[in-house]
């Protein structure tokens, strides 16, 4: 674990999260070890037949979130979302159940990766989403299959709203049977492709906005040791027109005005 930058933290609602990074994030033995979200991934029979469950349909706007949830095991989305999520899984709590979320990417025409959600809504915001002070809070994740799926293999499946898979809307419920079978395709898919090959590439954009964020933090906290400087200065010109070498200075000046 590699800490480049101090972590940001505004304020005591921020999420302070350490910089985490792999030589070889596609060596999933060597990932697990440094990434606690990664522990259970790409695991083979999970057993899931007589398993009841819920499942979400989640889309990212960008690859980067997708790698900050994978790395640093949170996400977040809309309030409305979050609402909804949180609800659900203290439902699944009381029923003993799990909930989990498959993952898109905008215009990407593949899922990216399956995860369950490991804790309720948390109020500490994450400070490095791509899309700086957008998102509030987060959930915690444990990320179970991390594969690029096309769309192709999904297209047979539809949501709760009786819309394709690959058509959903962000935060969009499946039934546990269309989950189920979504679980299956990633279990069974060969192809060994997926987000993580590009993670030192995004791990380099991660390393500038901590960079970015380190960098004004630190400007806001000498803006803070010296908020009033010129009213400080004032005060002491104040002071210093009290001693006596200015006031013989002053009449001085006076005298010479009077000739």
């Amino acid at each position: 674990m590699n800490n480049h930058y101090e972590p940001y933290v505004r304020n005591k609602r921020d999420l302070k999260v350490p910089y985490i990074s792999c030589q070889d994030y596609t060596n999933l033995e060597q990932a697990s070890k440094l990434i606690p979200a990664l522990k259970q991934i790409n695991q083979t029979n999970r057993n899931l037949a007589d398993t009841e469950a819920y499942a979400y349909i989640l889309r990212s706007n960008n690859d980067d979130d997708i790698h900050k949830s994978i790395k640093y095991g949170i996400w977040t989305s809309s309030k409305e979302n979050n609402e909804k999520l949180n609800t659900k899984y203290l439902e699944a709590q009381e029923q003993g159940k799990t909930v989990y979320l498959f993952f898109s990417v905008v215009r990407s025409g593949q899922f990216v990766g399956v995860a369950k959600l490991t804790s309720g809504y948390k109020d500490e915001s994450f400070q490095y989403w791509w899309e700086i002070k957008k998102w509030k809070g987060h959930f915690n994740v444990q990320w179970l299959y991390v594969k690029d799926v096309p769309n192709k293999h999904f297209e047979h499946l539809k949501n709760s709203d009786n819309v394709e898979v690959t058509r959903s809307r962000d935060g969009v419920l499946l039934s546990w049977e269309t989950g189920k079978e979504m679980m299956k395709i990633f279990e069974d898919f060969a192809d060994k492709k997926s987000i993580l090959n590009d993670f030192n590439v995004i791990d380099e954009r991660e390393q500038a906005l901590r960079q970015y964020k380190y960098q004004m933090q630190q400007s806001r906290n000498q803006q803070q040791y010296y908020p009033y400087y010129q009213y400080q200065y004032y005060d002491y010109q104040q002071q210093y027109q009290q001693y006596p070498q200015y006031q013989q200075y002053q009449n001085y000046q006076w005298q010479q005005s009077q000739k």
